[in-house]
């Protein structure tokens, strides 16, 4: 047998489970007239599969997808699919196996959350409109998906789906979608607990499979008490096969709860051996079972081969791949075995979600692992593996996973753990979320804790004292004494040496000693090979330096490399890049390329609204290289906003050194410029955060709903974007800020449509 103690070998992995139809159990009967409905060529584009557990959704879509002519891309999703980064990769991945994504769609999940819809879903859309033929997107156990990121994102996907292309969606209850929108507009096909109601002759088809020969009449009495429930008719097939029913009496099930975990509870007790029952009762934890996680979670050395053995007779446990098989839980069955733990193995629960974290993380899946440790209670094991797993997977550009974790913690977990603080505090600030990282900068300044830090950091209070330095609270000096504090802790083979010497070298340049601040950031660059976010801001640093010193050609290898480092690393979508689209911006504008200039500047603006007064050398580092690209182009209205932007960070914290000096020449320099008539690179950092709805059927109440704004507001800022963008109406505002790069392009995009007037 395998020993998961020394050998980890997951048969399939669960993100690849979930883009694989189940395996046709034998003895399925084939629903003709659904499947027919379903793959029909000039059908909608849109299916919607909808019932209660029991009624065969899945079966029914497995045998459409078998029979499509079309390529299909299948997902099933679950709750981790509530985070839009995970549900797009999730789709993206499914889509990839019918043919090549472009990578710029993956760079988009790097985004954070609020940003997803205007990145990854046009990015994608796009892709599938240059494909050479249409596909069937099947989407099960859509229930599962709440989050209203995740719901947007899929509606928008649906409202610019290519001609020919169809989505199936199946699930228990109907998603909120705007099924009702696509109702009038004929682009809904519906399929309900009536279309999917066994008729006798199915009923008498399924009992067959089950091992019951029924009579004409038995069929026809079976399926007027299960009303042609499928479930049920199985269930009580079941039952006459084992003898629970004689020959004799009616066959009957109730839909009810009760009578259907008396049903399966027969069912085991009687042909399960107490080995089999805790196999399976110990793994209903998982949303999909391989052989090696059910052995490590159960207990049971020979779990695979026990698995095969139940799947080939239980319709209710369906096999996931045809090579190397895991293995789903029917829902009814799934949930009937959570309950059974319960009652055989009171509280089990938890110790055995800590068993599946425990196999997750030597399997390396830290996501899962992080999953069932929160699900167990064990959140300090959580916690651990964030602390430890952070910092590599922000550098592999996965900050939207990072960023769903750290959601995930209770804020007396921060509390308990200051480590993780710190780390969340970093992520905060990359992320734009001000108020958060002050928050987490604040349980940081109070603890006293002497543990290993767990991120790779030397310790917790060099941890801080990063903390400290970006922050600047108290001025110039106090950020170049932790930065110095932090440097010597650090040493040469730490991952956090980089950052804390860019933070040494922003200190040194506050305190306007522009020559240590250079020896600073050229130490870092010499010291990390990786790419990351620091990488690109040491560089972008560095090329800012250059051009104050007259050395163009410097400034221009300095500003290539950080660009070429933020495609490279995935890392587009996060506050650092600001200042490195700014200082792309400066060159492209010294050689006269004024379109590239502004294209540079374009992009700086949708990050832009990240910049906040919690890492405030940053942010007016960054908006006065913008304000120097604008102004280089003659955009002084630009300037203006920018400026303004980083004198309201200074009124914050107004101890800034040479760069209050820098604010203050700008500002004399902008005073004496020609005015210009305000344009889109006036728009405000609020503007910019509507402006990525304005594409959706979204109207402007749930616009608000959205951004937690009213309905006024909403219609203020889209007016005022209007008259930026030069536009007459919504439609207009949206075309023009795709035409300046402001939006990512959406194909088949028809304003004219919304079902409700804004």
């Amino acid at each position: 047998m395998t020993d998961t103690r020394t050998a980890i070998r997951v048969a399939m992995s669960p993100v690849d489970a979930k883009l694989q139809p189940p395996t046709p159990a034998r003895g399925m009967i084939v629903r003709e007239t659904l499947v027919r409905r379903l793959t029909a060529p000039d059908g909608p584009p849109v299916v919607s599969v909808i019932a209660p557990p029991g009624y065969g959704k899945t079966t029914l879509l497995v045998q459409a997808a078998a029979r499509e002519q079309r390529p299909v891309a299948w997902l099933t999703l679950d709750s981790l699919d509530n985070d839009p980064a995970i549900m797009l990769s999730n789709l993206i991945s499914a889509m990839d196996h019918l043919g090549p994504i472009s990578r710029s769609v993956q760079a988009g999940l790097a985004a954070p959350s609020e940003r997803i819809l205007a990145t990854v879903v046009p990015r994608l859309t796009s892709a599938l409109h240059r494909w050479d033929q249409p596909v069937v997107i099947v989407l099960d156990d859509v229930q599962h998906l709440v989050d209203r990121t995740s719901l947007d994102s899929l509606t928008a996907l649906i409202d610019h789906l290519p001609g020919g292309f169809r989505i199936l969606l199946a699930g228990r209850s109907e998603p909120d979608l705007p099924l009702a929108r696509l109702r009038v507009q004929r682009q809904l096909l519906e399929i309900g607990v009536r279309d999917l109601a066994l008729d006798e002759h199915e009923t008498g088809a399924l009992a067959a499979a089950a091992g019951a020969e029924l009579t004409p009449v038995e069929a026809r009495t079976l399926m007027t008490r299960t009303e042609g429930w499928a479930a049920g008719i199985y269930l009580a097939a079941l039952a006459r096969v084992r003898g629970d029913i004689s020959p004799d009496a009616p066959l009957s099930v109730s839909g009810s709860d009760h009578f259907v975990a008396a049903y399966l509870r027969s069912e085991i007790e009687r042909d399960m051996d107490n080995t089999d029952v805790a196999l399976l009762t110990r793994t209903s934890i998982l949303d999909t079972v391989s052989p090696t996680a059910a052995a490590a979670v159960s207990g049971l050395d020979d779990a695979g081969e026990r698995l095969r053995a139940l799947a080939h007779g239980n319709l209710l446990i369906g096999e996931v791949g045809r090579d190397d098989a895991s293995y789903r839980y029917h829902n009814l069955l799934r949930e009937f075995l959570v309950a059974e733990l319960e009652r055989r193995e009171p509280g089990a629960a938890r110790s055995l979600h800590r068993r599946a974290a425990s196999f997750f993380e030597r399997a390396g899946n830290i996501d899962l692992a992080v999953a069932h440790a929160a699900a167990g209670g064990d959140e300090d094991t959580a916690a651990r593996l964030v602390t430890a797993a952070g910092l590599s997977t922000f550098r592999s550009g996965q900050s939207g996973v990072i960023d769903r974790w750290m959601r995930g913690f209770a804020p007396d977990v921060f509390e308990r753990h200051p480590s993780l603080a710190v780390l969340a505090a970093w992520f905060a600030f990359l992320n734009g979320r001000a108020e958060i990282t002050d928050r987490l900068a604040d349980i940081a300044e109070r603890t006293t804790y002497t543990g290993p830090s767990g991120d790779g950091s030397a310790s917790f209070e060099s941890q801080r004292a990063m903390v400290r330095a970006i922050m600047a609270r108290r001025g110039p000096q106090d950020v170049l004494a932790n930065a110095r504090l932090a440097v010597e802790a650090e040493g040469p083979a730490s991952p956090w040496r980089p950052i804390t010497l860019w933070i040494l070298g922003s200190a040194h340049y506050l305190l306007g000693d522009v020559g240590a601040a250079e020896a600073a950031f050229v130490e870092a660059d010499m010291t990390d090979e990786r790419t990351s976010g620091v990488s690109m801001a040491i560089l972008a640093k560095r090329a800012g330096i250059a051009m104050a010193n007259g050395d163009w050609p410097a400034a221009e290898e300095f500003a290539a490399r950080a660009h070429r480092m933020m495609v490279t690393g995935q890392h587009d979508e996060i506050v650092v890049t600001l200042v490195v689209h700014a200082v792309s911006a400066r060159v492209a504008a010294h050689r006269g390329d004024v379109a590239g200039a502004r294209e540079a500047l374009v992009r700086a603006q949708l990050v832009r609204p990240m910049a906040t007064h919690v890492v405030p050398w940053f942010a007016v580092d960054a908006l006065l290289e913008c304000a120097r690209a604008y102004m280089a182009i003659g955009d002084h209205a630009g300037a203006q906003v920018v400026i303004r932007e980083a004198e309201h960070i200074i009124r914050r914290r107004p101890e800034l050194g040479s760069l209050t000096v820098e604010l203050l020449d700008v500002r004399r320099r902008l005073a004496s410029a020609a005015t210009t008539l305000a344009g889109a690179s006036s728009l405000t950092g609020a503007e910019l955060r509507l402006l990525p709805l304005l594409p959706t059927y979204l109207s402007f109440q749930e616009i608000g709903d959205r951004l937690v704004i009213s309905r006024h507001t909403v219609k203020t800022q889209a007016m005022s974007i209007y008259g930026k963008l030069q536009a007459s109406s919504r439609g207009e505002a949206v075309e023009r800020a795709i035409e300046l790069g402001l939006l990512e392009p959406f194909y088949g995009l028809d304003l004219t449509r919304r079902s409700r007037p804004d």
